[in-house]
């Protein structure tokens, strides 16, 4: 009886969670942390909190739209995002650049950035227009078009801008294609 209660035991035990980097980086924390290396701990938990925001930009990604009928699609660093990130107070970008043609763009996404809402109310007001630009509206979101891109804040939480030289109405179908509603509740 004692042997089956241990088989049982051992059966409903959990499995040990696969290790990655992520975990393996908490776990170099406490480690450190339990030894007395307070700096060590602190090193380990921000680099393990940069991988977790680079797990959230990959989940932004998703709401970039597949290529369009004749256009191919590929996933790219966001580039100028990603060094305008530490000037937006941070957060998460993604972006994927699509290609027919001969044309191209790029829609980059960026959101968890405290500076997105100030940058919002900048497209839709005066400040644009005196910079040239001309509004755009794309499934009930405002855009403000300068020399033919696009740049719009979904729900006041995401930046969504398009840039290229493909025509306005390609962007735009970009545009009409993604779930700005999804995208609203990253």
């Amino acid at each position: 009886m004692i042997r089956s209660l241990a088989l049982a035991l051992a059966i409903l035990a959990p499995l040990p969670a696969a290790a990655d980097e992520f975990t393996d980086t908490l776990d170099s924390a406490r480690k450190a942390y339990d030894e007395g290396d307070v700096d060590g701990a602190r090193q380990d938990l921000d680099y393990a909190g940069k991988l977790l925001g680079e797990l959230k930009s990959e989940s932004l990604g998703k709401f970039l739209p597949a290529a369009l009928p004749g256009w191919t699609r590929e996933a790219t660093e966001p580039g100028e995002a990603a060094g305008m990130m530490g000037m937006l107070g941070g957060g998460n970008s993604a972006a994927a650049k699509y290609t027919k043609d001969g044309t191209e763009l790029t829609i980059t996404l960026i959101a968890n950035a405290p500076m997105v809402s100030g940058i919002a109310s900048m497209l839709s007001g005066l400040a644009s227009r005196a910079t040239g630009g001309k509004p755009v509206r794309i499934q009930r979101t405002e855009f403000t078009m300068n020399d033919q891109d696009l740049q719009g804040v979904v729900d006041g939480k995401v930046l969504v801008s398009v840039s290229g030289d493909a025509s306005l109405a390609d962007k735009t179908a970009y545009l009409e294609a993604m779930d700005f509603k999804a995208l609203a509740g990253f």
